[in-house]
C-alpha cells in the first residue's frame, strides 16, 4: 500500500500530468466524484444537493502550500463567496481552510490576517439568532507536524477574539492528548482525524494498530462527560465504520444526544455507507472541495483506495 500511495502522490505532484488530466473533458466524470465543482457556484450547487439528501457540507477551495499572493487572494475570495452563498441558501456556513493556502508559506502574520477576515465573513453570513442545530464555523485544517503549534495558536488567537473557528487535530501525534485536554477545557469544536502525513516515530505513531488505538483514546476524550459539560462539539473525520460505531456507543453511554456530535467524510468516498449513516440518524457532513486544481486532490483519493483505480481507467477509456 505504501508504494501505491507514493506512486499516486508522484502523479499528484506532476505538473505535466496535472495539466493533461485537468485539460481532458473525458476526466470530468472522475473529477465530479471527489470534487464539488470547478468554482464556488458549483460547490454551492453540490452542497444544496447534499442537503436535500440529509447531508451537510464543509466547503474547501482546492490548493495547498501556496506562495503566490494572487493565488492566496483568489482562495480567500472563493471561500468568502462561498460563505455568502451558503448563508443566502440557508445552509450551514461551514468552510474549511488550510493555513498554507491562506498565507502561512509567506508569513503567519499574513495567514492570521486572512483567516481572521474569513472567520468574520462566516460570522457576517450566519443568522443573528443562534441555532444550536447549525454549525456555522470556519474549520482550520491541520497539515504536517511542522505547523501543528502555529496552527493551534492561530485557532486560539481567533477563538479569544470571539470568532467562529474550529480546529482539526490528528490522533496519531504523540502530543495530541495534551492538545485535546486543552481544547476540551476551551469547549472547542474539534475535528478529529487519524493523520495521514509521513511523520517520524518520535513525532507520531507509525503502525496502523497504534494509530487506531490513538484514535480510540482521542474519541473517548472528546465524548467524555467533561467534554459535554464544557460544550465541546466533536467531529469525527473518518471512513472507518469501527470508529463510527465506537463513537455512537460512547456518545450514548455518556448522554450525548444525536446531533451534538457528527461524522465527517470525504465527498465520493464510501457513498453507500454515507447513506447508511444518514438512515441511522447519524449526523453526517462531507468535506466538499471545489476549484480548478482538482487532479492532485482526486488522485490522492485513489492512493488511499486502490480499487478506485479501475474507475479512473474506465473513465480514461470512455467506458461505463
Amino acid at each position: 500500500m505504501l508504494l501505491w500511495q507514493k506512486a499516486m502522490i508522484g502523479l499528484a505532484r506532476s505538473e505535466g500530468m496535472t495539466r493533461r488530466m485537468q485539460g481532458s473533458p473525458r476526466m470530468d466524470r472522475f473529477a465530479a466524484r471527489y470534487v464539488g465543482g470547478r468554482d464556488a457556484a458549483g460547490g454551492l450547487a453540490r452542497a444544496l444537493e447534499l442537503r436535500e439528501a440529509g447531508i451537510d457540507a464543509s466547503l474547501f477551495y482546492l490548493g495547498e502550500y501556496v506562495e503566490d499572493p494572487a493565488e492566496i487572494r483568489a482562495t480567500m475570495n472563493a471561500l468568502a463567496g462561498s460563505a455568502a452563498g451558503l448563508g443566502a441558501a440557508g445552509l450551514d456556513v461551514h468552510l474549511s481552510v488550510d493555513p498554507t493556502q491562506a498565507g502561512a508559506m509567506r508569513s503567519w502574520d499574513e495567514c492570521r490576517a486572512n483567516v481572521r477576515t474569513l472567520a468574520r465573513t462566516v460570522a457576517d453570513n450566519t443568522p443573528d439568532e443562534r441555532d444550536p442545530v447549525r454549525r456555522d464555523v470556519l474549520m482550520i485544517d491541520m497539515e504536517d507536524s511542522s505547523v501543528t503549534e502555529p496552527t493551534l495558536e492561530l485557532y486560539r488567537t481567533l477563538r479569544r477574539e470571539g470568532l467562529p473557528v474550529a480546529v482539526t487535530v490528528q490522533a496519531y501525534l504523540h502530543r495530541t492528548p495534551g492538545d485535546l485536554d486543552s481544547l476540551v477545557r476551551d469547549g472547542a469544536m474539534v475535528r478529529l482525524v487519524k493523520g495521514a502525513f509521513a511523520e517520524p516515530a518520535d513525532v507520531a505513531f507509525t503502525s496502523r494498530r497504534e494509530r487506531d488505538d490513538a484514535y480510540r483514546r482521542s474519541l473517548a476524550t472528546l465524548l467524555s462527560p467533561e467534554a459535554r459539560e464544557r460544550g465541546v462539539r466533536p467531529v469525527f473525520g473518518t471512513h472507518d465504520d469501527r470508529m463510527v460505531d465506537l463513537a455512537a456507543h460512547v456518545a450514548g453511554a455518556n448522554g450525548w444526544k444525536p446531533g451534538e456530535w457528527e461524522v465527517e467524510m470525504l465527498l465520493g468516498v464510501r457513498p453507500a455507507y454515507q447513506r447508511e449513516l444518514v438512515d441511522r440518524g447519524v449526523r453526517l457532513r462531507l468535506y466538499l472541495p471545489f476549484g480548478r486544481d482538482w487532479w492532485p486532490y482526486s488522485i490522492r483519493r485513489v492512493g488511499e483506495k486502490p480499487g478506485n483505480a479501475l474507475f479512473v481507467l474506465r473513465t480514461l477509456l470512455g467506458a461505463g
